[in-house]
């Protein structure tokens, strides 16, 4: 079984490439955080993936929440790996991971980066179409690497767990006017983002358009999914360019 958070598509492209290698059940964390489905039994599977994005250099906010609620049936101590989707490096994620799966009697057997497009235009821009195609052609070649071991059940990389073992969630309002997150006026009010929010932070305001409020992981999925460019983060964002991985089709 592979869980795996995607807002961008990076980490549900590699789970997706991991689970047609290993023949392994995919599961959307951000789906089951919408749904609230916390319940999942691996039976016979011999082997449990976490695929997710590095988020300041540590677990997202949301996924800690999803292992906090996580109730997994059938664990006997299979081979448990990471996959870590960032634009660098991941920092201490692997130890964060680790922490946080050994809170459920679960033994982390450590985890692989995977270096992808960075997606969190708030601190950077999204490279030129060259260069994103020579980063996922790259991500190709580390990804068989990855499968190889993976398949083989070999330990991976863990190391101590930082300080924070996840990136907080941000309390964000519209109503208080502090969420920086925000539609312009090119909004339609569409209802995308507020469709796949996996924090169902989002809801329909005026009109139909999208109102922030709640716990907010920062996932950045409204704003590069949005089909009219029409989300931002406060003034960082408005001129740079969006991302989605093009080698995959969003669930």
């Amino acid at each position: 079984m592979i869980f795996y958070f995607t807002a961008t598509g990076n980490s549900q492209y590699a789970a997706e490439k991991i689970a047609a290698a290993t023949n392994d059940r995919l599961v959307s964390i951000g789906a089951s955080l919408r749904e609230g489905q916390y319940d999942f039994d691996l039976g016979g599977d011999e082997r449990l993936g976490f695929v997710i994005p590095t988020f300041a250099w540590t677990v997202p906010g949301a996924v800690a929440r999803f292992l906090e609620k996580l109730n997994l049936a059938g664990f006997t101590d299979q081979y448990v790996y990471g996959v870590f989707t960032c634009g660098e490096s991941t920092g201490g994620e692997a130890g964060a991971l680790g922490a946080l799966l050994k809170e459920k009697g679960i033994r982390f057997s450590g985890g692989f980066d995977l270096v992808m497009p960075d997606n969190f235009i708030v601190w950077s821009d999204v490279p030129s179409p060259q260069r994103l195609e020579a980063m996922l052609d790259n991500a190709d070649r580390q990804l068989e690497q990855i499968i190889s071991a993976v398949k083989a059940k070999k330990p991976g990389a863990v190391g101590a767990p930082p300080k924070d073992l996840f990136m907080p969630m941000q309390e964000v309002s519209t109503s208080k006017n502090t969420s920086k997150l925000h539609a312009d006026e090119k909004c339609t009010a569409c209802g995308l983002c507020i469709e796949i929010c996996p924090m169902r932070c989002i809801q329909a305001g005026a009109g139909g358009k999208p109102v922030w409020e709640g716990a907010c992981t920062l996932c950045l999925a409204c704003l590069h999914r949005c089909p009219e460019r029409a989300v931002q983060h406060g003034n960082d964002t408005q001129k740079k360019g969006r991302y989605v991985n093009p080698r995959v089709t969003l669930a």
